[in-house]
């Protein structure tokens, strides 16, 4: 019998007995203070600043409206169906992700070492986000907003467009491509050394500490999000702005692309794959309702994505009423949250307050996201003995010292190509290779009827027949497909990025004619290419290792019977 043979429910009072013995025999594991904290860090992991600078782009650009319903289709039958299994796998087991899929499958182990791989690679640079809003954060306070107005008005190019000359050229001070690395900017590492000294604070204790920030990091932002609903869409063209965002084109509903954009935010979004659900599960009592919590958690992230998209387009609808600027004239990512929303800022009264409020929530956003897949970069390790003599604060040091050491390109001119860099390659394609292995390992080598057993005995019902056929069928299916897609569109063309080529002073034209798209060089294709197989190889090189060394034994065995 496995490590992870599921207890038989026909006795029942065999089984509390049972589980009693296993829950004496277990080593001490740390527990969240109550429930809340649990779902508030689970929904600080979920909910970032992808809910607010990526989902509102995408669902404008996909068809506005009707972009909700491939959302939610995905959301049903690939979003929460892996989110509910990643909880349960934790909560069951009470192990971080490493010795659960050894313990599953010896040769299945490498999926938890991918899992920690992935999840270094995030956090090495998606803090370079939460750097960025605290800078903005403190130039909130300026008066007036240095966005707002251009010191030099014989400047033409900044006269033009002085948020986005701003962005470029006085905060990032960006070169003209990745490969002129250029000066250190510092008032970037500033930020960036002060942003992980925060995290290291708030993480040093393990989740004692972060459950407890979480009372903050988690619940404030809806204040602010809230703050800034009331206001958004109480100003003037508001509604011309949300009209954008909702109005249906059902036409697009035609275009694979739609469907694949949707497939991947609710995937990126909800944070699975990182093996941060499953550590967080795992701090759980075993009796726990991890199904209803799935649930929650999910539909409160995809809530707030949608709350988030009101909040920004009735911003864009007042600043295309005010500057002639169209609604969807605006880019994802960074172009949204610090080029396009501080423009529609600084013409609000008292635009300090609603520019501090916002790169405020963006600072906790991004810190609550990175406590998780920190903590799947710490907790795993915590289960084998070396590592446990290690006292926990000089083991999360050492990670953060690391991880921040990573980072510094990023803190250079060329550091926004830097980030791009790593964006496009080290997290997305490794997540999709491990959320088909988990939903593959779970459904056909442990067995799906095993698994709902477990979920039985942690919950008291089995999990209904849907989830079944997707866990089995449907989710593994859907993510292949995006998977595949993925691929062969990164074989057709070649990743780019948008370098800055400037402004010409004779000529200024406006801020989306000073950037142009250009493919990575070839040493940047190959780094990414490292990124993308360094969290994948471990899955086939264990397996193989173990299937190797057993056939190895095997013939010892047999050589001896013979002698």
């Amino acid at each position: 019998m496995s490590a992870y043979e599921p207890i038989p429910l026909e006795n029942k009072a065999k089984l509390e007995r049972q589980d009693t013995h296993k829950e004496e025999e277990r080593e001490p594991r740390e527990r969240w203070g109550n429930h809340i904290e649990f779902i508030l860090a689970s929904v600080g992991l979920a909910v970032g600043t992808g809910n607010v600078w990526r989902f509102p782009y995408l669902a404008q650009k996909n068809g506005g409206g009707a972009f909700l319903l491939p959302y939610a289709i995905m959301l049903l039958v690939e979003g929460l169906p892996l989110f509910y299994l990643e909880l349960a796998l934790g909560q069951r087991l009470q192990k971080g992700f490493l010795k659960i899929w050894s313990n599953i499958r010896p040769y299945m182990s490498g999926i938890g070492v991918g899992q920690i791989i992935v999840s270094f690679q995030m956090t090495a640079y998606f803090p370079m986000v939460m750097t960025w809003c605290m800078y903005y954060f403190y130039l909130s306070f300026s008066n007036p907003l240095p966005w707002s107005k251009c010191e030099d008005e014989t400047n033409m190019c900044c006269e033009n467009d002085s948020a986005a000359y701003m962005w470029y050229e006085t905060n990032l001070r960006a070169t003209s491509s990745i490969d002129d690395t250029g000066e250190i900017v510092p008032a970037i590492i500033g930020c960036w050394l002060v942003g992980w000294v925060l995290t290291y604070v708030c993480l040093f204790k393990g989740i004692q500490s972060s459950g407890k920030a979480a009372y903050f990091t988690a619940t404030f932002p809806y204040v602010v999000l809230i703050a800034l609903f009331i206001r958004g869409v109480t100003l003037e063209g508001a509604g011309d702005g949300i009209a954008v965002l909702f109005t249906p084109k059902f036409d697009r509903l035609l275009d694979p692309i739609v469907w694949m954009d949707a497939a991947g935010q609710i995937f990126y979004s909800l944070s699975v794959g990182f093996g941060a659900l499953i550590l967080f599960g795992s701090y759980n009592p075993v009796k726990n309702n991890c199904s209803r919590d799935a649930a929650v958690i999910a539909f409160i992230n995809c809530g707030t994505s949608v709350f988030a998209g009101i909040v920004v387009y009735s911003v864009l609808g007042f600043r295309q009423k005010m500057l002639d600027i169209d609604v969807e004239d605006v880019q994802g990512g960074p172009g949204l949250a610090f080029i396009a929303y501080p423009t529609a800022v600084s013409q609000m009264p008292l635009p300090q307050l609603w520019a501090a409020a916002f790169f405020f929530m963006m600072v906790l956003l991004a810190i609550d996201s990175e406590f998780g897949t920190i903590e799947a970069c710490i907790g795993p390790l915590q289960d084998y003995p070396f590592f446990q003599k290690i006292r926990r604060e000089i083991l999360c040091l050492i990670v953060c010292v690391i991880l921040c050491l990573l980072g510094l390109p990023m803190c250079t001119q060329s550091g926004i190509y830097v980030f791009v860099l790593w964006d496009t390659f080290s997290v997305a394609l490794p997540l999709l290779f491990i959320g088909i292995a988990e939903c593959v390992v779970v459904a056909w080598f442990y067995d799906l009827e095993k698994f709902c057993e477990d979920i039985e005995y942690m919950t008291g019902s089995q999990p209904h027949f849907y989830w079944k056929i997707c866990w089995k069928f449907v989710s593994p299916a859907l993510i292949t497909i995006i998977l595949v897609a993925s691929l062969v569109k990164q074989c057709l063309n070649p990743a780019e990025y948008s370098a800055y080529k400037g402004c010409d002073p004779l000529n200024p034209t406006g801020a989306k004619n000073w950037t142009h798209d250009v493919p990575f060089p070839w040493w940047a294709q190959i780094i990414g290419a490292i990124m993308v197989m360094l969290p994948v190889l471990p899955m086939p090189i264990i397996a193989i290792w173990h299937f190797a060394k057993k056939r190895i034994f095997y013939r010892a065995d047999n050589c001896a019977s013979i002698a």
